[in-house]
């Protein structure tokens, strides 16, 4: 899928920070990410805010989506200073973020990760969305094993619909 940006109307450039995808425009460094890795970086009440706008029809039309082309909902987010306007597409499920709007979101209180030692430092957020989405992908994983090694298919009776691929 090709991804334009919203404001520029240029191609987005596809990034990888760790194994979280996001699309970034080179001209106005605004970004394209989607809405499960942001969820799970924002703080719980923030999201549900912005969450509820969106379902109540409580938001404005905005510029076009930069994959779907539609319109995005514009919703408003509680900022650190300020109340901030989010571009969200629901077809899409992607959020747009100008420049600075996403470092100014309220993101989930940082953990302190235990290094050798004595020392201890402060997760980046992008170190916590990272470690969100990790452990969201291995859950995923781990189920999708159990259910290919036959473990879940006897719990859930599935063994007839499998016929006897599990058997020993």
């Amino acid at each position: 899928m090709d991804f334009t940006c919203p404001t520029c109307h240029i191609s987005l450039e596809a990034q990888k920070l760790e194994d979280i995808r996001l699309w970034k425009c080179s001209s106005c460094h605004g970004f394209a990410i989607s809405l499960p890795i942001v969820r799970k970086s924002m703080q719980s009440k923030t999201f549900k805010k912005m969450w509820q706008q969106l379902f109540s029809g409580e938001f404005k039309q905005g510029r076009p989506c930069p994959g779907c082309k539609k319109s995005l909902c514009v919703v408003e987010a509680d900022g650190k200073d300020s109340v901030l306007e989010i571009d969200v597409c629901r077809t899409c499920q992607i959020l747009w973020f100008d420049e600075k709007e996403y470092a100014d979101l309220p993101k989930v209180a940082p953990k302190v990760e235990q290094l050798s030692g004595s020392e201890s430092r402060v997760l980046t957020p992008q170190e916590l969305t990272y470690a969100a989405f990790k452990k969201d992908h291995d859950e995923r994983r781990s189920f999708l094993y159990k259910l290919l090694d036959g473990s879940i298919s006897k719990k859930l009776e599935l063994n007839s619909f499998f016929g006897d691929l599990f058997e020993d």
